[in-house]
């Protein structure tokens, strides 16, 4: 049966394979697609020809509609027919389609045939999106050719060029509800090529629109050269991808997951490893952009007023700003086509006319500053009169994301900041980065806009009002947009970028003063956020290091602010009540020292705490408990949880284990563990939280004086489901210390009944560093490597296994990237610190973080 029109399903597969090798598919891929097509076409018409021979049906026509109708058909796409024919025959259709259908299937192609008359095909047409943008594309392969130029001339003179704005709105519609289904993180990270934002379906919309609006098949003919060219080169890329996914996939595969990205990368010239990638994913991030913004301005342009509504509205609105501009209408528009060529410093007027106007440019000038980019030189970028545009334009700071975007889009910004442009499209092939860094660097601006304007008044008032106090918005602006320069270049980001800063801050005329802010903020801007995951804040210590590297409290409050724009601008996912909690904690106790040069308010010496404690006890017990509470211990709590957790530990006698907890959001909760301290006991715990989809974000782990173990865990619990998972924990760790049940027993059964195929993710370098500076007591841990089943048990456990006492520890996932740091001390209560002790702690841990075969989940 697969020989009926003389080949085998392999023979079609073989044919595919050399028309691939054959094509030169990586920068010719619409070679190969047209090849792809031709080769259908064939079949097609074979298969067609056969069922004429065996039901005679002599006015129809057969037509190719869709992608294959452009000739553009992916190696594993769908085969779009429509057979046209007269309303008399319509009862000999169904088993002739079938005739042609049969065969096309027996040959493993997804092929289907719709089947209308004439009349119901332009009346569908007019009422069904999917069948109108389907005939734009329709090509002719057999039968009554006359049928077919018929049916086209009749749809495009009384369907495709007639309500042009209304065709628009409804693609507008349809591009909207299809972005709003891709827009999670994980198709930021794992795009889909055809359906995402700036893919080839953005593409065949900006297309379908030229040519029922401009009544040209020539879609670049409407746009500027240098514009049509980069726009061509996008859609070949992606194309080239695609091309890919379907080779190596065997399958219709749309979605560039990771997978794919590591093969394909090295097949498209890109080189080898995790450097490849990123430069394959800039590539493909720069095409997305530049088809986004073409449709985008394809959109605009239809979209608004029907001429002669938009023109009585511009004589009756118009108005003259200056020499150069005017605006009507909402809309700012050249009055000399040659203004930026006579004077290429209006270029930046333009951009402030915009945000004093709250207009938008009209499509010609738009073209004009694209044509003008050229103009834009170092004279320019010197220029006092635009750089003292451009920075009120940040001081003023209303809606300047938009502008940034719109600068940014035209290809202006980084022509004005030529060190902007090593950042545009440059990607972190990992999973917590979620935007290239050029659009996470003008969300970072829009994040502060947002705080500025009173957006984040409720949720975040400290900093809402921090962000209305600043003296310099312009400087904190440009900070944010500047902040990850320094990514374009090999080594430390924050450092190179600070010099880069400080270099174009000088071009821009600021100050020394200004200057020398920039550059600590750029060089500093991820102090903030790792002294708060990565230390103890009950350590005085720690607060006044930090203090002292801030250095004053204007610096301070501009670094809280840059941080929380930073980590919002990652993703949806980067900010959390957690990391806003611990933020804010640094933040207040250092403001109390910059303020005041102590941080006494904040930390209470041992006898002010034992001295407020005897007022909650009885003297009978504090005699009992009092000398036993470490001095760590009493600086973590305060005096009525501290009486609390001794009544806890006069229970122990009776109960070996008492656990309570406090839900403090829908997702967090504090839980305290008293129980007799014991060998493991911390991994044990972490272990059962473990078991239980508990979430540790941090520890206090306190042993006092006469063996109480006195432990605080905040948790999360994504499902929302903490009461019943923290009730499930304290059984299972209840009977795991009385040793009724193995915990690596229930670990391993966990890790077996898994089952689940691991998902192929971007990998991450493993790292340990040994820190005995940051703390007189402890020495820290710090531990970076990739997320998996049981990690956190794995850690504790070899470090106790080591004979590490684990006194603190703090834990964070970003991605699949762990970022775990513990406090320890070894058997004997002191610093591991002689060399050979700290190289075999850190050969412990590093063993620790090897991923084992049975580690199959990502769940930390």
């Amino acid at each position: 049966m697969e020989a009926r029109l003389g080949i085998t399903r392999s023979g079609v597969t073989d044919l595919k394979n050399r028309m691939a090798q054959t094509a030169n598919i990586h920068s010719s891929p619409k070679e190969f697609l047209r090849q792809n097509s031709n080769m259908m076409d064939s079949l097609v018409r074979k298969a067609y020809q056969r069922a004429q021979t065996q039901v005679d049906l002599p006015s129809i026509c057969l037509i190719a509609v869709g992608g294959y109708g452009r000739g553009e058909l992916a190696p594993h796409s769908d085969i779009d027919l429509l057979l046209l024919y007269p309303s008399s025959q319509e009862k000999e259709l169904p088993p002739f389609v079938e005739k042609i259908l049969y065969p096309l299937w027996d040959l493993g192609l997804e092929v289907s045939c719709s089947s209308r008359s004439s009349h119901e095909c332009l009346k569908m047409a007019q009422l069904d999106l999917h069948v109108k943008t389907s005939l734009i594309d329709g090509r002719y392969l057999d039968g009554e050719y006359e049928l077919f130029r018929n049916v086209t001339n009749r749809f495009m003179k009384n369907v495709l060029h007639r309500k042009v704005r209304q065709f628009a709105e409804s693609l507008a519609k349809e591009l909207r509800t299809r972005h709003q289904k891709y827009e999670d993180s994980n198709y930021a990270l794992e795009p889909n090529i055809k359906e995402g934002e700036g893919g080839l379906r953005d593409f065949q919309i900006g297309r379908w629109l030229i040519r029922a609006k401009y009544r040209t098949d020539r879609w670049d003919s409407i746009l500027i050269p240098d514009h049509s060219q980069m726009l061509e080169r996008s859609v070949q890329f992606l194309w080239a991808v695609r091309n890919q996914l379907h080779l190596l996939s065997g399958r219709r595969q749309d979605d560039f997951t990771f997978e794919w990205q590591e093969k394909i990368a090295p097949i498209l010239g890109f080189s080898h490893g995790t450097a490849g990638i990123e430069e394959m994913l800039r590539r493909y991030h720069l095409s997305a952009q530049k088809i986004s913004y073409f449709v985008d301005n394809i959109l605009d342009r239809i979209l608004r007023k029907p001429f002669w509504v938009k023109k009585i509205f511009f004589f009756s609105q118009r108005k003259k700003i200056d020499g150069h501009f005017g605006t009507a209408n909402r809309e700012l528009h050249l009055l000399d086509p040659a203004t930026f060529k006579k004077d290429p410093t209006q270029l930046m007027i333009l951009f402030q006319h915009c945000q004093t106007y709250r207009a938008k440019m009209d499509s010609r000038t738009e073209e004009a500053v694209m044509e003008a980019l050229p103009f834009i030189d170092d004279f320019f970028r010197n220029s006092e009169k635009v750089n003292q545009t451009f920075l009120p334009i940040l001081r003023k700071g209303e809606g300047v994301g938009p502008l940034l975007r719109k600068m940014h889009e035209l290809g202006f910004l980084s022509q004005f900041i030529p060190e902007f442009s090593e950042i545009e499209g440059k990607v972190h092939y990992d999973l917590y980065h979620v935007h290239p860094v050029d659009i996470h660097s003008i969300l970072a601006v829009e994040e502060l806009a947002k705080l500025k304007e009173g957006n984040y008044q409720k949720e975040y008032p400290l900093l809402t009002s921090l962000a209305k106090e600043i003296e310099k918005p312009e400087i904190l602006f440009l900070t944010a947009l500047l902040h990850d320069i320094g990514k374009g270049k090999e080594g430390d980001h924050s450092l190179i970028g600070a010099e880069m800063t400080k270099r174009i801050a000088a071009r821009m005329g600021l100050s020394l003063e200004e200057k020398e802010c920039i550059g600590f903020l750029v060089s500093h801007h991820l102090l903030m956020v790792e002294t708060a995951i990565r230390r103890d804040l009950h350590d005085e210590q720690i607060i006044l290091r930090f203090a002292k590297e801030v250095g004053n409290l204007n610096r301070l409050k501009l670094l809280y602010l840059l941080i929380f724009a930073d980590i919002k601008a990652v993703g949806s996912e980067a900010w959390n009540s957690w990391k806003d909690a611990l933020l804010k904690e640094l933040f207040l106790k250092t403001s109390h020292f910059l303020e005041r040069e102590s941080v006494s308010g904040h930390f209470l010496k041992k006898e002010e705490s034992v001295k407020k404690l005897e007022k909650f006890l009885s003297p009978e017990i504090f005699s009992e408990y009092g000398e036993h509470l470490p001095d760590r211990y009493l600086s973590c709590y305060s005096p009525e949880e501290i009486s609390h957790h001794i009544e806890m530990a006069h229970s122990i006698e009776k109960e070996h284990l008492l656990i309570e907890w406090e839900t403090m959001q829908e997702v967090r909760s504090r839980v305290t563990v008293c129980t007799k301290d014991r060998y493991g006991l911390f991994s044990k715990i972490t272990g059962s939280m473990f078991l239980n989809r508990l979430n540790i974000l941090e520890a206090q782990i306190h042993t006092w004086g006469n063996g109480i173990a006195l432990d605080t865990f905040w948790v999360e619990d994504a499902t929302q489901d903490s009461e019943r998972r923290l009730r499930q924990f304290k059984k299972d760790l209840g009977a795991i210390l009385l040793g009724n049940i193995s915990l690596r027993v229930f670990l391993s059964n966990g890790k077996k009944s898994n089952g689940v195929k691991r998902k192929i993710v971007p990998k991450v370098p493993e790292e340990v560093k040994i820190d005995n500076q940051d703390s007189d007591f402890y020495t820290i841990i710090e531990v970076v490597g990739e997320d998996r089943l049981g990690i956190l048990y794995e850690l504790t456990q070899g470090l106790t296994d080591h004979g590490c006492n684990i006194h603190f520890a703090r834990i964070s996932t970003l991605g699949n990237r762990i970022v775990d740091v513990f406090y320890v001390q070894d058997q004997w209560g002191e610093k591991i610190v002689e060399k050979n002790k700290t190289d075999q702690l850190k050969r412990t841990v590093l063993s620790c973080l090897t991923t084992r075969e049975e580690s199959s989940s990502s769940l930390h």
